[in-house]
């Protein structure tokens, strides 16, 4: 079994409180402290600094799970699902892009 690298680029309103991003930092962190959504190995958010190459991406979210049948838990869990939809959702400027990837250690 292997390790799956999940990365998902957003599109966010240029309107979007920079607290807002905060707080979806901290929701997503906590998905992982104290085993909520199990097999989440790492886990971090935030927004690009280097905005002339990002071609309109302003913010990255990146986890690491133990396997796809972990990326399968963490995408149905409640939680998981709560943050797309009433926190991410909203400020969509458009649809994220998202890749998943097996990766040796």
């Amino acid at each position: 079994v292997m390790p799956v690298k999940h990365i998902v680029l957003f599109k966010f309103k240029t309107d979007t409180p920079p607290a807002a991003a905060e707080d979806i930092k901290r929701k997503f962190i906590a998905l992982k402290a104290g085993g909520k959504v199990p097999g989440i190995l790492a886990i971090s958010f935030g927004p690009t600094f280097k905005h002339d190459r990002a071609q309109g991406f302003t913010h990255a979210l990146v986890v690491d799970l133990e396997s796809k049948e972990a990326l399968e838990g963490y995408a149905g869990h409640p939680e998981h699902v709560a943050i797309v939809t009433n926190d991410l959702k909203p400020i969509f400027e458009a649809p994220p892009c998202a890749m998943d990837y097996e990766y040796d250690l």
